[in-house]
């Protein structure tokens, strides 16, 4: 018997031989007076075996066979394919991947007694004032890209761009892109304005990309308008507030994103035998959704803060980046080492001398607006005829004019006196 069976029988004969009483005992077992009399008679007919729980020395009924512990050893084991997957992770491949459903205590004990896993060391101790979740999704988004060896060797390396809710750790967005490139962020901002609505602030790193690094000029700052990036042009046009961080640790909810990231879904890269950017982008919303099943949270107010974007938004507008061009007199400009011919319009018969804006999208598509009206045109393969040149001066009109005859008079009076 072990020493708590012990005490019990101890209990149990004072208890017979009359020394204590039946509440008294009751209060000692921290039972029921009447299970205590249940005992005392059990212990009259059986003596001290009343006391061992009748399953004592069984088998449990939900206790995994040795197969499956061999099975689940053998796949964390240095040649197993889960070799370096943490506790969690591994639980929750084994439920989807393996169809084995075990509980994380059991399987750590298990992979700790084989030596395969080591208790994490913890990190020292450092004071930092927690900063409070916003309450509604949709009112502050995390942004950032994370170059890394995503694909460990078998294609090219790759940043990942990303963004996470900062009231419910919901990821919103990941694309993987050769570079952390301008491109990678467009798409980002109107994906999740397509698909949720408008974000009232987005939280980012002083990125170039994201923050212009250029002083403001004597113009700028007469106009009180700012150097800006692209997109940094594009959030301020939407509404967006943008927020630069001075730190990575200030925006440590997508900091800790790309830690789980970087551990997890290089692993689940690995083990679907992806090896091209393509292949690493389809399967992508697979694990963005498990990710979010595992991980997200409900915020604290149900009302979302996203702002739905009208039905006549032009995304080409103002997810584009944007250059500026003059008409040519011919209705022709040149952009991106080719000719666009703007079409004649009714409303807009002459364009020539003004400035037009030239918008590319993601996808490469290139688009003209006067103002915020797009105009029509067509490439012209060959460049436009040049303005005829002004025609030459005969040769004879660079000779000095002929004197007159009183010129001549004049001069013949003079050499003769």
């Amino acid at each position: 018997m072990n020493p708590e069976q012990q005490r019990e029988a101890e209990i149990l004969t004072r208890l017979e031989a009359g020394t204590l009483d039946v509440t008294t005992a009751a209060d000692l077992l921290g039972i029921s007076t009447r299970q205590v009399r249940r005992l005392r008679a059990g212990f009259r007919q059986e003596g001290m075996a009343v006391v061992v729980h009748g399953n004592s020395g069984r088998a449990p009924a939900n206790r995994t066979t040795p197969e499956v512990e061999a099975q689940i050893l053998a796949l964390a084991g240095p040649e197993g394919k889960y070799h370096d997957l943490n506790v969690c992770h591994m639980q929750e491949l084994l439920a989807h991947v393996e169809q084995i459903v075990i509980g994380r205590s059991t399987l750590d004990r298990w992979l700790r007694a084989a030596g395969l896993r080591q208790a994490a060391t913890a990190a020292p101790a450092v004071h930092r004032h927690r900063r409070v979740r916003r309450t509604a999704e949709g009112m502050l988004l995390q942004i950032d890209g994370s170059p890394f060896d995503w694909l460990e060797g078998r294609g090219p390396t790759a940043s990942l761009i990303g963004a996470i809710d900062d009231a419910t750790s919901r990821v919103l967005f990941l694309r993987f892109r050769p570079t952390e490139d301008q491109v990678g962020y467009v798409l980002l901002l109107r994906t999740i304005a397509q698909e949720y609505g408008l974000p009232m602030s987005i939280y980012h790193d002083r990125h170039t990309i994201l923050r212009s690094p250029k002083q403001a000029t004597l113009d700028d700052e007469l106009a009180g308008q700012p150097p800006m990036s692209q997109v940094q042009r594009m959030m301020a046009e939407l509404g967006i507030e943008s927020i630069t961080a001075h730190s990575p640790q200030a925006k440590g909810r997508i900091e800790r994103l790309w830690g789980t990231l970087q551990d997890r879904l290089t692993k689940e890269l690995r083990l679907a035998g992806v090896a091209s950017l393509e292949q690493a982008n389809a399967f992508l919303p697979g694990f963005s959704a498990r990710y979010n099943a595992r991980f997200a949270q409900p915020p604290c107010d149900p009302e979302p803060a996203w702002v739905p974007l009208p039905a006549d938004f032009d995304t080409a507008y103002y997810f584009a980046v944007r250059e500026t061009r003059k008409v040519r007199a011919d209705h022709c400009i040149r952009f991106g080492g080719q000719w666009l011919q703007l079409l004649p319009e009714a409303t807009q018969p002459s364009l020539a001398a003004q400035t037009i804006t030239v918008h590319v999208v993601p996808e490469g598509a290139i688009y003209v607006y006067r103002g915020t009206r797009r105009l029509s045109y067509r490439p012209i393969t060959a460049p436009p005829p040049a303005p005829p040149a002004p025609a030459p001066e005969p040769a004879w009109s660079k000779l000095p004019p002929a004197p007159d005859a009183k010129a001549k008079q004049r001069a013949w009076l003079h050499g003769h006196r």
